[in-house]
């Protein structure tokens, strides 16, 4: 159990980590892409702006109080000519240094309303020729978009009169640089989750400390409390018998005693059993038997005790299923399922079936029961745990039955479920692996 614990907190902890990192990662490459667009549409505009009105797109750089008076520029520190193109970016602020533009490969293709290509300019740009740019045109002219990526180059479209005039703006440099920071940033974060990870593995075992040595405790209390209760009880239980042979005619005061001494020995054999479960000292001898004719006898033998309870077991068990596991558990399984639908049955019938799914077999039993919730079917597992409506001495048990059933299931590597099919009703379902 506390290596459960210890396993779920090291994966709960290294899952979160890890999603924490991924959304961190994502969100930084994200922002950092949509920076390489802004900058790049900036340097595009500027140029657009020179060609609408009628200049060449790139031009030695003029001074700066011959600038156009573009929305697009801003001034600041005058005195000593530093001028800016105003970026509007993701964060707004930011500005892109006005030598970008001068900085910057790219060409033009101009093509006119019929789709013919009447002028290819490539002077500042020598990776692509003549056909190389008049195909990219092409291509942008048929997807029809004002803006966007062709392969490494960020283009925009700029109508001038009749004519439309496509500029590309290589991003090869921009581009590279994102992908080499996203690789960093993932490298990074693949490290520090491999650190934390291990930190984690090695802490965990000082978190569950308190955990385990609690659970220990709780152990050795009911396993010493088990063995030093057996001894009185056998006395009392024995002096009991004793007097009433003695005794002419009944008494009540005896009966009593013996009834209670009785459900004490129970309630002490319960205890040890699950305390030789969580220590993993129960024999299970895992061998195959016909798994079938052990359901069919058990049912058989809880048929006089539901006839005394006005119940009924109907059982629909297919024939010749084997299974390799403890038989005595598998019969202790039953009994305990068995044993509460008669117990808290709030009708006459009581439904067992046994069949084979893939390469399962199901042991279901269904009755009727009170309405109950998901938290009260989620917790029909836990140790001395009975619902409200159940609570009384007349039904008898003690919570441990369903506990003792779950830690065998466990044992053999199988399943055990509550489940309400439909209202007013309950099932335990039994799943463990065939041959």
């Amino acid at each position: 159990m506390i290596n459960r614990i210890r396993t779920k907190f090291i994966i709960l902890s290294t899952a979160s980590l890890l999603l924490l990192l991924i959304v961190i990662v994502t969100s930084s490459s994200l922002l950092t892409y949509r920076e390489v667009i802004a900058d790049a549409d900036t340097v595009l505009d500027m140029l657009a702006d020179r060609i609408s009105q009628g200049n060449k797109p790139m031009l030695p750089k003029p001074p700066k109080d011959e600038l156009p008076p573009d929305e697009l520029f801003e001034k600041t520190n005058e005195d000593e000519g530093d001028t800016h193109l105003r970026k509007k970016g993701f964060f707004g602020g930011r500005r892109l240094p006005l030598e970008a533009m001068y900085e910057s490969r790219f060409f033009t293709v101009i093509v006119s309303a019929d789709g013919e290509i009447t002028d290819i300019n490539t002077e500042n740009i020598s990776m692509v020729d003549r056909d190389e740019a008049q195909a990219y045109a092409k291509s942008v002219i048929r997807q029809n978009h004002e803006r966007g990526f062709y392969e490494t180059f960020r283009y925009k479209t700029l109508q001038k009169e009749n004519d439309t005039c496509v500029i590309f703006l290589d991003c090869q440099r921009s581009l590279d640089t994102f992908h080499a920071s996203i690789a960093i940033n993932c490298l990074i974060s693949f490290a520090a989750f491999l650190v934390s990870m291990i930190i984690i593995i090695c802490v965990s075992k000082k978190i569950v400390r308190p955990v385990s040595e609690s659970y220990e405790k709780q152990k050795q209390f009911i396993s010493m409390a088990g063995h030093e209760l057996k001894t009185p009880l056998t006395i009392i239980s024995a002096d009991a018998e004793v007097l009433a042979m003695e005794l002419e005619q009944e008494n009540d005061w005896l009966n009593d005693i013996c009834s209670q001494t009785q459900r004490m020995a129970v309630l002490t054999n319960d205890l040890l059993s699950l305390s030789r479960m969580d220590e993993n000292r129960e024999p299970f001898t895992m061998i195959p038997f016909p798994i079938s004719d052990v359901v069919s006898e058990t049912v058989q033998s809880f048929q006089t005790l539901a006839h005394s309870k006005n119940r009924n077991i109907a059982a629909d068990i297919t024939p010749m299923l084997s299974y390799t596991g403890d038989e005595k558990a598998i019969r202790q399984i039953t009994g305990v399922l068995l044993d509460n639908a008669i117990k808290y049955s709030q009708s006459t019938d009581i439904a067992l079936t046994l069949r084979k799914k893939g390469h399962n077999l199901i042991l279901s039993v269904t009755n009727s029961a009170e309405p109950l919730t998901d938290e009260q079917l989620q917790r029909f597992f836990d140790r001395f745990y009975r619902t409200e409506q159940s609570r009384n001495s007349e039904k008898g048990g003690y919570g441990l039955g369903l506990s003792i059933a779950k830690s065998i299931v466990e044992a053999h590597k199988g399943k055990i479920t509550a489940t309400a099919p439909k209202i007013g009703f309950v099932q335990i379902t039994v799943t463990l692996r065939s041959n």
